[in-house]
């Protein structure tokens, strides 16, 4: 019998043996099963995840920075920080040294305990109000489903208007139809003007369904009003420095528009030498390095997740293959006294062990792949898929785990001395 003709018989007598004890095989598989399938879920959430946040990322651009007077509580332990607001005057000073700002909108959130918003006989709860110019909404990516955007002149004379989030609108009970009637928010009357398109979730916060008096949270459930509207109902000095929107040239690379940003505004805040910022300067760049390193940290810890479940199942194919060793002593014996050699026998039993753990990881990833699924698209609305290296590690490492724990058990089986192993009762 040539090689191949060895191999395929050494392998069909490896499987015949796995499916004759095919239930103590599948229960052997199940810590590999679990590791491989833990480790795919894992890494489907996390693209979903990222996936998600990308999205919104790339709609409302990378070339997007945001730009407050808000300092970080670490910074003053480590250096002092002068305060100074983030003003109007601010930010045309940087418009005009900076041409490549295209648009800079200012955002102000009204935070009001127990705000009572009224339209018609429905009555709820909000925690804040957010007042935009009219640049706002297109610059935080948001898109009217009816209605209209405020306009210049809405921010030029405080309008009392309203903009709603899909949600907000719905739990209101205010449709199209509903457009030009007015709302009341702590006794204050506006006009709704617009009503946004269902934006989603945000992963991992569902709102929180059956409860009428929640605060909203999330983009749908957003209420907007003109910027300097409610003015009355915002802390003092709210609007004397707000948060920024700055939309720079695409053609700008974001790095140089960063580094100029911060130079420009140190220098226009009278920051010199080693002062440190008393300004806050983000971009979505940042977001998206911030999401790449929860990615990062979420793969290390299902990455540790999956070592301990393959030692474990490792451990496990081990045992049960010593067992079969045991168990099938005089079958050994047989094999050997008929021409079998060493290498056959060791080569039947590492077959086992790798069909074994390749066969849990196999399952594993189709469970895997099938949970992490389904939890992507009920808590982030995106399906992140695999990657194939993930595919192929699904592979690879319990193949490789087989290997390695049925290593031991194919050896000692291959070592019996055929005469003792047919004496074997």
């Amino acid at each position: 019998m040539n090689g191949w003709g060895h191999f395929t018989e050494t392998l069909r007598t490896a499987l015949a043996s796995i499916w004759a004890h095919r239930m103590r095989s599948a229960l052997t598989t199940l810590g590999i099963i679990i590791g491989v399938g833990s480790v795919i879920a894992v890494v489907n959430l996390t693209k979903g995840l990222e996936g998600r946040i990308m999205a919104d990322v790339r709609q409302e651009g990378t070339h997007t920075f945001f730009v407050s007077s808000w300092v970080p509580y670490s910074r003053f332990k480590t250096a002092r920080v002068r305060r100074m607001p983030m003003d109007v005057q601010t930010i045309r000073e940087i418009r005009e040294v900076m041409p490549q700002v295209t648009l800079a909108s200012p955002q102000v959130t009204i935070w009001v305990p127990q705000m009572l918003v009224k339209a018609g006989g429905i009555t709820r709860r909000i925690s804040y109000l957010t007042a935009v110019d009219e640049n706002g909404l297109d610059l935080s990516n948001r898109e009217l489903a009816c209605g209209r955007n405020f306009t210049a002149t809405d921010r030029a004379t405080r309008a009392p208007l309203a903009i709603l989030g899909a949600q907000i609108a719905e739990d209101l009970g205010v449709t199209e139809a509903s457009l030009g009637r007015h709302l009341t928010v702590n006794g204050q009357t506006l006009e709704l003007v617009g009503i946004l398109k269902k934006h989603g979730e945000i992963p991992f916060m569902p709102t929180q369904e059956g409860d009428e008096d929640s605060a909203m949270w999330g983009p749908d459930g957003m209420f907007f009003v003109p910027y300097g509207s409610l003015r009355e109902l915002a802390r003092p000095g709210a609007f004397d420095s707000p948060f920024w929107r700055l939309q720079v040239d695409s053609r700008m690379p974001v790095k140089e528009a960063e580094e100029s940003l911060r130079r420009n505004l140190r220098r226009i805040r009278g920051l010199k030498g080693d002062d440190a910022d008393n300004f806050m300067l983000e971009s979505n760049e940042k977001a998206v390095a911030q999401v790449e390193k929860i990615g990062k940290t979420l793969m290390t810890a299902s990455g540790a997740m999956v070592g301990i479940s393959l030692l474990v199942g490792g451990i496990g194919v081990m045992n049960i293959m010593l067992v079969s060793v045991t168990e099938r002593t005089r079958e050994i014996g047989v094999r050997k006294a008929l021409g079998a050699r060493r290498r056959h026998i060791l080569f039947q039993f590492l077959i086992e062990a790798t069909v074994l753990c390749v066969s849990g990881g196999i399952i594993g990833t189709l469970l895997g792949l099938a949970f992490g699924s389904v939890l992507s698209q009920v808590l982030m609305k995106h399906v992140g898929g695999v990657p194939v290296w993930a595919f192929l590690s699904a592979l690879i490492v319990p193949a490789a785990v087989g290997l390695g724990f049925g290593l031991y058990p194919a050896a000692r089986a291959a070592k019996l001395d055929p005469i003792e192993a047919l004496r074997y009762e």
